[in-house]
């Protein structure tokens, strides 16, 4: 077989598939799916009277019934039928307009009419707007956290409809979302009887509301509102200075070098000579030795407190979680006996390093409050189903 007849071999296969899926399509009843299938064929072979006969019958049949479905919902008297009624005149334009872009001879072969449907599209949003404009404003009078929110999807729905300038609708979106947000207050309390710097707490209180926030949910580190759904309290119940604790560990290094030459010597120790007559000289090779003495001084700052949820509408203690941190600084120093040509690289630069200096008190519970900070945010995401 020839290349030339093997590519029409192949053409008259895949067309073969082509017309069974499509007639697959039909048959299942997903005719968009067998419309879709005849239209991509048509396209390049326009009178193909196969295809024809399937998007003909598959046009017609989808076609009516999306009329009749159209039809049912009108004759339901139920409000709420224009967002399903949107979707299937907007399926019929994009169907039509697929249809409509065939060449000329296809569509006057399945008798094709093209028909926008665009005033009973504009008339249906026009309905659909109302109608979840009505439903917004009658959910948003309940006055609830949960009606306001369903309020809010309805008027979101008149946006899509209408655009935002509907209108007063921009308005009664931003009253939606202010009456079904949940308000909740971080607070820190310092019950802890000794000194922490003022530093210390900012870091505490600085949870980044921003990161914590999401839909329906607001954190607010300052009381700025008459009022808030829940109150959560950090106290601070216990702050922890430990003393210097010191620790003392020797290692050693050791290296072999070359350092100069020396005689070859036989088995009796005499010079060995080669054949011109000159002493032989080999690399000396020396094993050096050094012993590191490293003095690490530790101290740590520990801040313990408690997590307490309150739910204020309802005036009830919802979760008391204990919280602790320990933040631990390190200083070491070297002593050194022996050669220090054999400690590594790595050593080397530990050991030349310069000292740093334990931190202050205050820089230490400094840094155990922004340890604890990130635990408060942690504790506060993992727990933010409690505020609904």
């Amino acid at each position: 077989m020839n290349l030339r007849n093997f590519c029409v071999l192949i053409l008259l296969s895949l067309f073969a598939i082509g017309c069974t899926n499509a007639s697959k399509a039909f048959k299942k009843g997903q005719y968009d799916d067998a419309i879709n299938r005849c239209i991509q064929i048509l396209q390049k072979e326009p009178t193909n009277q196969k295809y024809l006969e399937i998007l003909r019958d598959a046009y017609r049949i989808a076609d009516a019934n999306d009329k009749e479905r159209i039809l049912t919902l009108k004759g339901s008297g139920q409000p709420d039928i224009w967002g399903s009624t949107i979707t299937i005149y907007e399926r019929m334009i994009a169907r039509n307009r697929r249809i409509d872009a065939l060449p000329s001879s296809a569509k006057n072969e399945i008798e094709f009419v093209f028909y926008s449907h665009s005033n009973e599209l504009t008339e249906a949003k026009r309905k659909a707007t109302e109608y979840h404009y009505a439903e917004g404003i009658r959910r948003l009078n309940f006055g609830t956290r949960t009606e306001a929110r369903q309020a809010f999807t309805q008027f979101e729905r008149v946006v899509v409809y209408s655009g935002i300038d509907y209108r007063d609708v921009r308005n009664l979106m931003a009253r939606a979302e202010e009456l079904g947000t949940t308000f909740v207050l971080f607070r820190v309390v310092n019950n802890s009887p000794t000194y922490l710097p003022h530093e210390a707490v900012w870091h505490l209180i600085n949870i980044q509301p921003q990161v914590l926030n999401k839909r329906w949910v607001k954190y607010d580190t300052d009381s700025i509102r008459p009022n808030y759904h829940f109150d959560v309290v950090f106290s601070l119940d216990r702050t922890i200075l430990f003393p210097p604790a010191v620790n003392t560990r020797n290692f050693t290094e050791t290296r072999t070098i070359t350092d100069g030459t020396e005689f070859q010597t036989d088995s009796r120790g005499n010079p060995v000579q080669d054949s011109a007559g000159n002493f032989i000289r080999i690399p000396r090779n020396i094993t050096l030795k050094c012993v590191v003495t490293e003095v690490t001084q530790s101290v740590q700052a520990r801040l313990d407190g408690t997590m307490t949820y309150f739910d204020v509408e309802t005036q009830r203690f919802l979760r008391s979680i204990p919280l602790s941190r320990t933040f631990t600084a390190h200083s070491s120093s070297f002593r050194t006996d022996g050669d220090l040509r054999a400690l590594s690289d790595q050593t080397r630069k530990r050991i030349t390093a310069p000292v740093m200096p334990l931190p202050a008190p205050d820089q230490m519970l400094v840094w155990a409050a922004q340890d604890m900070t990130e635990m408060i945010r942690e504790t506060l995401s993992a727990n933010s189903n409690l505020m609904r």
